[in-house]
C-alpha cells in the first residue's frame, strides 16, 4: 500500500503461502473454499472466473532496469558531472540495474513490480485457467449443452501467456536447438493449484515453448470476441498478437507474419494510433485515458497492474544522457533535423515530464489511483498496461520480412509505423521513409553537435548470439531499424529487455564508478527465481562462476558472422 505522492516505499515482509498471499485488494475465486469453488456450473460463471485470470504484476520494472534505457544519475556521465539522488524502492533498484543474480532479489516491496510478484501472480492466473479448464470438462462431462469453446480458448491463451511470462523474465532467451536443450524452463503447470507452484520439475526451455506452443494454438482454434469487455480479454486480435510475438521469439517467421497479417487486416494504419498523435492534451490524466482507453483500436489486450515503477524514474536511475538520446529524445531517420520525434514537441510538458536535467519519460503509462483511506491519502497504484497493440504486431512482421529479405513489404509496414506519428505535430513536412534513406541514417553513427552517439546500431555482429546468421550489412541496417523502432513504441513498458535477451545485445551498465558489462551468453539474463521458491525446493537458475566483467577486463564471445563488403551497386535501394 502506497501513499500518494510519496516517494517512499511501505516495506512489507511478504509471506507467499498461497496464491492469494500477494492479492493486495482481495483473495478471490482461488482463496474459495473447494465447496464455494465446485458451485461453478454454468458457461456465465465460468466466464466471470475467468475475467481473474490475468496478472496485475508488472514486467516494465526490471526490463528497464536491467536493459539500456536506464542509466545511474550518481555515475560520472564523461564530463564528470555526477548527483546524489536516492533511490524510491530500495536496494532492489541496485540489484536489478547490477544484473545481481547470483542470489534472489530483495522481496521487500509490497507492489506487482517485484519477481516473487511476476512468479506469484503468473501461476495465480495460470491457476483460474486450470480450474476453469476443469469446470468445463466436468459440466460437458454431466451433459451440459452450452458452448463452451470461447471459454476454453480464453483459458487456454491465459496459460499459454503466463508461461511465456515467465520463459522471459526468470529464463535464458530462446536460442538454438544445443542452448535450449540446455536451458532451463519453468514448470509448466496444467492442473489447479491451491498454492504457489514451488515444486516439480522444471524441465528444459524448449520444453516449456513447446507447451505453450500447443496451449496458443488449441485457443487460437476457437477464440471469441465475445466478451462484454474485449479489450481487456484475449480477444481474437489480442490471441494473434500473442501468436505474432511468440513465433518472433521463437524465430519462425512465416508464422509471424501470418498471424500479424490476421491481426492487422489489409490495412494496418486503421490500427495505429494515429489520432492519439493528433491531439494536444491539458491534463495527465487525459494523456493516459487517452493511450489505454478500450475504444483505441491500436489496443489489441489492456491489463491492469499494481506497479509503482513510474515513480522510480527521474530519481538515481532514469532514462537520462544516452539512454534518452537513444529513445525519446533521439533522432531518427526521417527526423534527423530534430533532437527528438515532432510527434512529442507540441505537447512536450506532458510526454517529457520530470527534471529534465535528471531524465526524461513519456507518460504512456501511469498511475491510476485506487484510495483505501481518502483522509489518509494511502490505496494501491494501478497501471492500465497496452500488452498487444496494433503498433507493435506491425513491427513484429517487420522484423520477420527483414529476417526473410523481403524489403519491400518490411519498407510497407515500418512505413505505416513511421507515418502514424506524422499527424498535425509539425508545420515541417517530414520526409518518407525510404530504403535508401533507412540504410545510410543506420550505416554511421548519429552525431549530435559533433559529439558521436550511435547508441541506434546496437546489432554489433561479433557481440550478438552467433546462432543469428546475419548474411549482409544491408540486413543488419534494417534489423537496427526495426530494434529501434521497437524501443521507441515500447519505451518503459519493459520490451526492449526482451529485444535485448533475445540478440543477445550487449549491454554496458555504469554504476557509480564501476562499469559493468553484460556479454551475449551471460547467465545473468535470466532473472533468478525468488527465494520463497527456492526454500520450498525448486530448482535455482545457475550463476556465473566468473566474476562480473567490467570495463576493461571482459571476456566477450567473438562471433564468426563476418558480413560481406557491399559496394552501392549491390545495395537495393528500390522504393
Amino acid at each position: 500500500m502506497l501513499k500518494k505522492g510519496n516517494r517512499e516505499m511501505k516495506k512489507t515482509i511478504l509471506i507467499v503461502l498461497t496464491l492469494c498471499g500477494m492479492m493486495m485488494s482481495s483473495c478471490g475465486f482461488l482463496d474459495k473454499d473447494p465447496e464455494q469453488r465446485a458451485s461453478i456450473n454454468s458457461l456465465a460463471q465460468v466466464k466471470k472466473l475467468l475475467t481473474t485470470g490475468y496478472s496485475s504484476a508488472d514486467i516494465a520494472f526490471i526490463g528497464e532496469f536491467s536493459s539500456d534505457n536506464i542509466v545511474d544519475n550518481n555515475s560520472e556521465d564523461g564530463s564528470w558531472t555526477r548527483y546524489k539522488r536516492d533511490v524510491v524502492k530500495g536496494v532492489v533498484e541496485n540489484e536489478i540495474f547490477a544484473w545481481q543474480r547470483d542470489r534472489a532479489l530483495s522481496e521487500s516491496s509490497g507492489d506487482g513490480d517485484m519477481p516473487i510478484s511476476i512468479w506469484t501472480y503468473a501461476y495465480q492466473a495460470i491457476g483460474v485457467a486450470n480450474h476453469a479448464l476443469e469446470t468445463i470438462e466436468e459440466l460437458e462431462s454431466n451433459g451440459s449443452k452450452e458452448d463452451f469453446s470461447g471459454a476454453k480458448a480464453e483459458a487456454y491463451l491465459i496459460r499459454a501467456y503466463h508461461h511465456f511470462v515467465l520463459a522471459n523474465i526468470f529464463c535464458m532467451p530462446y536460442s538454438d536447438d544445443s542452448k535450449n536443450q540446455e536451458y532451463l524452463g519453468v514448470p509448466y503447470v496444467t492442473t489447479p493449484e491451491k498454492t504457489v507452484y514451488t515444486s516439480g520439475e522444471r524441465g528444459t526451455l524448449k520444453q516449456l515453448y513447446d507447451r505453450i506452443e500447443e496451449d496458443l494454438l488449441m485457443g487460437l482454434k476457437t477464440v471469441s470476441d465475445q466478451y462484454d469487455q474485449p479489450k481487456y480479454h484475449f480477444n481474437k486480435q489480442a490471441a494473434y498478437a500473442f501468436a505474432a510475438r511468440f513465433y518472433l521469439y521463437k524465430r519462425d517467421y512465416d508464422k509471424v507474419i501470418r498471424y500479424a497479417t490476421m491481426a492487422l487486416g489489409s490495412n494496418p494504419m486503421s490500427y495505429m494510433r494515429t489520432e492519439y498523435w493528433s491531439k494536444a492534451y491539458n491534463t495527465s490524466e487525459s494523456l493516459l485515458n487517452a493511450y489505454s482507453k478500450p475504444a483505441s483500436p491500436s489496443n489489441f489486450l489492456l491489463m491492469t497492474t499494481n506497479s509503482s515503477f513510474m515513480r522510480t524514474l527521474c530519481s538515481r536511475y532514469a532514462c537520462n544522457r544516452q539512454a534518452a538520446e537513444a529513445t525519446i529524445d533521439g533522432q531518427g531517420p526521417t527526423w534527423q533535423s530534430y533532437s527528438y520525434h515532432p510527434c512529442f514537441q507540441k505537447i512536450q510538458g506532458l510526454y517529457l515530464r520530470g527534471d529534465q536535467e535528471y531524465g526524461l519519460f513519456w507518460l504512456h503509462t501511469g498511475e491510476y489511483f485506487e484510495y483505501t483511506d481518502k483522509v489518509a491519502g494511502i490505496g494501491y497504484v494501478h497501471n492500465v498496461n497496452a500488452v498487444f497493440t496494433g503498433e507493435e504486431t506491425l513491427l513484429c512482421r517487420a522484423e520477420a520480412y527483414i529476417w526473410k529479405e523481403d524489403y519491400a513489404n518490411a519498407l510497407a509496414d515500418l512505413k505505416v509505423w513511421d507515418d502514424s506519428r506524422k499527424v498535425g505535430l509539425t508545420t515541417e513536412v517530414l520526409p518518407d521513409l525510404t530504403a535508401n534513406l533507412l540504410e545510410s541514417f543506420y550505416n554511421a553513427d548519429v552525431s549530435r553537435n559533433g559529439t558521436a552517439l550511435g547508441r541506434v546500431n546496437t546489432l554489433n555482429c561479433d557481440k550478438i548470439d552467433p546462432s543469428w546468421v546475419i548474411k549482409t550489412d544491408k540486413q543488419r541496417r534494417w534489423l537496427n531499424c526495426v530494434l529501434h523502432f521497437r524501443r521507441l513504441e515500447t519505451i518503459h513498458e519493459g520490451m526492449r529487455w526482451q529485444d535485448i535477451k533475445r540478440y543477445g545485445i550487449e549491454v554496458r551498465h555504469k554504476q557509480g564508478f564501476t562499469e559493468m558489462i553484460l556479454p551475449w551468453d551471460d547467465l545473468r539474463r535470466a532473472v533468478q527465481i525468488p527465494a520463497t521458491v527456492q526454500s520450498a525446493g525448486m530448482q535455482p537458475n545457475p550463476v556465473p562462476t566468473t566474476a562480473i566483467a567490467t570495463s576493461g577486463a571482459a571476456t566477450v564471445f567473438k562471433g564468426s558472422c563476418e558480413l560481406p563488403k557491399e559496394t552501392e551497386e549491390d545495395i537495393d535501394v528500390t522504393e
